[in-house]
């Protein structure tokens, strides 16, 4: 496992980082993002998925239509990530704190370690990462989430790569932005 920067100013260790798996040629967070990106891939994914899709969650909508609002929020949860890193991971104002939330809606201490999840508006984007420090976070993976629970498999996956890192952190003493430096792939 490598851990990436990704939207991290040099003069701090906070910011967004990512993991690199295995033997995969893109970090978690590149990854997630090109799929998000992927017309072909959309299309396909709401196909396979299309009971959900029409399930009344959020609506019932077309396949065609998922697409194009799926492509929207995946542009604007970039702009919104790199805009709020631009302004240099402060405590003030706009920060990473305030667009990732904990994974459990009923959590409402903010520790080291915590499973977190990063949506906007009542979108169905999912950005999924550990919390190491308030504006600091390492993406594990991200998807689309239809329904009101996550026991999809494409979301079971994403708790298990969550629950994998958290455990590769914590043993490899991995507490604090500053100790994300010596383990990065630069």
């Amino acid at each position: 496992m490598q851990l990436v920067r990704i939207f991290v100013p040099s003069n701090t260790e906070n910011g967004i980082w990512s993991v690199q798996l295995g033997n995969k040629v893109q970090n978690e967070f590149d990854e997630f993002f090109n799929l998000m990106h992927d017309v072909e891939w959309l299309y396909d994914f709401f196909e396979k998925n299309k009971d959900d899709l029409n399930s009344g969650f959020f609506r019932n909508i077309t396949t065609e239509k998922a697409v194009l609002l799926t492509l929207e929020e995946a542009q604007e949860m970039e702009d919104i990530l790199y805009d709020y890193v631009e302004q240099g991971a402060s405590t003030e104002g706009n920060n990473l704190q305030h667009l990732f939330k904990p994974l459990n809606n009923f959590e409402y201490t903010l520790v080291i370690h915590q499973k977190s999840k990063a949506r906007i508006h009542k979108g169905w984007l999912r950005l999924y990462a550990i919390r190491l420090a308030e504006n600091c976070y390492l993406v594990t993976g991200g998807g689309i989430k239809l329904t009101k629970d996550m026991q999809r498999e494409h979301l079971q996956n994403e708790l298990k790569k969550l629950e994998k890192v958290k455990t590769f952190l914590q043993d490899n003493g991995i507490y604090y932005p500053q100790d994300l430096n010596s383990n990065s792939n630069e």
